[in-house]
């Protein structure tokens, strides 16, 4: 896709969204390129937040939104250049230096907690205000993004480092180009380059720890705490991969014991940590006298490790003297960029393995993700507005294969495609996590952000994948989508109302989805929210819409008036305590809403028979795998695994079967049972 078709997509996604009203194009622009950025790992847990006002010494004030990054210290600015126009405009040096300003004067009256004294409590720039003022003595530095859909120009300098209120800065600017080129390279995000030439004289001295192969190869390194430590100030938690920044953000950065070490026994350090383990997409390697020299790497990533990473750079934050006497082993895996998306989670997962770590924190590779997206691609919805046709909702299980299923085709493929598959119609994993947990009664847990909700999320479905598999078929997708009807028309008519103030409006959605379950459940008088109908008419009934902003008031209200000792808007969503507030609320379930609701029998025997029917094609799909991989793969595993008596005499003769085929087939449960031992066996060790 050329960068003309990628703007145009992107503008039409936009608009799309933005159906609230002209005045929500900005801001959904804005969501847009938040999620760009998130998928480019630039942002994690974005905070919606448009504000422009005057501020000291009259100076403009803008921000349109934020993320603070527990792992790094940081605060991530979101300030946008939004034209829309057919062609781009050109972003000039004056241009930029205008919108950094009202960023910079916005974090300067925040700090100074001059700007939340002046603003009233429910507007949306108070709670960032605030959160500022109130973290100002732990901020490490503050990362400030430009988002454009026009084009930089080419005589833009390099944007130099600055302060404010004695707070390092760093300025980025993202126009429509970059966003091209992120997301038409293989991995999705900005290739994050380190020169180790700049920071070690040569490079660090490094042993080569693999078969020379294409397609892998590792080194074994040391390097010094302090340049762990500086590589982390400058790139952030950018530089942990990302199921180790969500494990880490659940679990908090700094660990004593690494501090203790590196406070009162640095020297010793080697010695007693593990040391980490990295990827990259490529490495350059020199030789010298001494040796070999690792110089430059291409999107480093530390997969294991981030925890003893974010230690030493919150050592050198501190000035501890004993950090330049540490040292730190590194492995290094190099792996091509087209099989890094495939491998690095893998790593990631087998390198964490001795330690805590649940599948919950790895559940982006689940086989729950894979179920979705094969029952959205086989499930076409009824046609809806008068269209001829169904559509798929679409499921994404992995960042970009939406984009990249139309990268291939030509342009009348890639309209049918889109005819289809419309790019509305696009739930991703962080949606599909949204929409459960506000369902299941959690609205403050989704308050709290992606990541941090994804994880909450993870935990509740492995453990019921656990106990059932077919609870998640195709009955369960068709209520995830009429979820993702009630979240995206709420946010619509919310957006809509002369109450609403411009801020917040993602913890309202939130809240107003989560009263409605909890309402329904409890007021229904027995009976439930029809999903069956509401999935075959693909639109809320206006009875439901009526009950949404009714409700969609009340937690406006509840929202906006903290208490326990709360002052922050953003940080009350996130208690319990609020949910709390919001659930006791007493509100009416309409008449109209009633009258709609479905039995609970009729809800037991759809969910029963969907559960039936996805044991029966989940059985065929265990078949098909055992038969496709053949009789001479059975008979090698039994082989291997005869040898280190891995097998009971019943396993045994089970594997036996399959290694007869097409003698005689395995059934179902033989099947099953199969597919046990191969997992079980490849995790010894066993390879094909």
């Amino acid at each position: 896709m050329d960068l003309t078709e990628f703007r145009e997509e992107f503008l039409d996604q936009v608009r799309a969204r933005a159906s609230a009203g002209a005045n929500f194009t900005h801001a959904e622009f804005v969501d847009v390129c938040a999620e760009l950025l998130g998928d480019a790992e630039e942002l994690a847990d974005f905070e919606a937040c448009y504000f422009r006002g005057t501020g000291s010494r009259n100076r403009s004030l803008g921000v349109d939104g934020y993320a603070m990054d527990d792992l790094d210290g940081s605060v991530r600015l979101v300030i946008a250049e939004y034209g829309g126009e057919p062609e781009p405009t050109t972003l000039t040096q004056t241009n930029a230096k205008a919108c950094f300003s009202r960023l910079l004067a916005f974090c300067e009256d925040a700090l100074s907690g001059r700007l939340h004294g002046e603003l009233e409590d429910s507007a949306p720039g108070y709670s960032l205000a605030l959160n500022l003022y109130e973290r100002r003595k732990s901020v490490a530095r503050i990362r400030l993004f430009l988002v454009t859909d026009g084009v930089l120009s080419t005589r833009v300098r390099d944007w130099p480092e600055g302060e404010v209120s004695g707070i390092p800065t760093e300025s980025h600017i993202w126009d429509i180009n970059r966003f091209h080129q992120v997301q038409e390279s293989k991995t999705g995000r900005d290739e994050l380059e380190v020169d180790f030439t700049a920071v070690v004289p040569g490079g660090l001295p490094c042993l080569h720890a693999s078969v020379p192969s294409d397609a892998y190869g590792a080194y074994l390194c040391v390097i010094p705490g302090n340049v762990l430590a500086e590589l982390y100030d400058r790139f952030g938690s950018r530089l942990l991969e990302g199921n180790v920044r969500s494990f880490l953000g659940a679990r908090g950065r700094i660990n004593k014991e690494i501090r203790k070490t590196v406070t009162l026994e640095p020297t010793m350090f080697f010695a007693y940590n593990n040391g980490i383990a990295a990827t990259a997409s490529a490495a350059t390697v020199s030789a010298d006298a001494s040796g070999l020299r690792l110089t430059h790497v291409t999107d480093l990533q530390i997969v294991n490790g981030g925890q003893t990473t974010a230690t030493l750079a919150g050592a050198m934050t501190d000035k501890e003297s004993g950090l330049g006497q540490t040292f730190v082993q590194m492995k290094l895996s190099v792996l091509p960029a087209e099989t890094s998306g495939k491998y690095i989670p893998l790593i990631a997962r087998y390198a964490n393995s001795q330690n805590k770590v649940s599948d919950a924190d790895f559940f982006s590779n689940h086989d729950f993700h894979r179920r979705m997206e094969q029952i959205a691609k086989a499930l076409r919805a009824p046609a809806a507005g008068g269209a001829q046709y169904g559509t798929h909702w679409r499921y994404e299980r992995a960042r970009g294969q939406y984009v990249n299923e139309q990268s291939r085709l030509t342009a009348a493929q890639r309209n049918q495609f889109l005819l289809q598959n419309p790019r509305k119609q696009l739930i991703t994993k962080t949606d599909l996590a949204k929409y459960e947990n506000a369902w299941r009664y959690f609205p403050h847990i989704v308050s709290q952000g992606a990541q941090k909700n994804f994880i909450n999320f993870s935990n509740y479905a492995s453990a019921e994948w656990e106990k059932n598999p077919d609870q998640f078929n195709e009955y369960f997708y068709k209520c995830i989508v009429v979820k993702a009807l009630l979240f995206r028309r709420t946010e619509e008519l919310v957006g809509k109302q002369p109450w609403y103030q411009g801020g917040y409006r993602a913890n309202i959605v939130a809240y107003t989805v989560a009263k409605l379950a909890n309402l329904v459940q409890f007021r229904g008088r027995g009976g439930l929210l029809d999903f069956k109908g509401l999935w075959n008419r693909q639109s809320l009934t206006p009875a439901i819409e009526q009950q949404l902003l009714l409700i969609a008031q009340r937690m406006f209200e509840i929202i906006v008036a903290p208490e326990g000792g709360f002052q922050n808007v953003t940080e009350w969503c996130k208690k319990e305590l609020c949910w709390q507030r919001a659930r006791d609320t007493e509100i009416i379930l309409l008449p109209g809403l009633s009258k709609e609701l479905t039995g609970r029998e009729e809800e037991h025997l759809a969910k029963k028979d969907a559960q039936a029917e996805q044991s029966v094609m989940t059985g065929i799909q265990m078949e098909m795998l055992v038969v496709e991989l053949g009789p001479a793969y059975w008979r090698a595993l039994q082989t291997w695994a005869r040898q280190r008596q891995l097998l009971s005499e019943t396993e045994d003769s089970v594997v036996t079967i399959a290694a007869g085929m097409p003698k005689r087939l395995p059934n179902s449960k033989q099947c099953a049972k199969l597919l046990e031992i191969k997992t079980r066996v490849e995790g010894e060790g066993y390879q094909i």
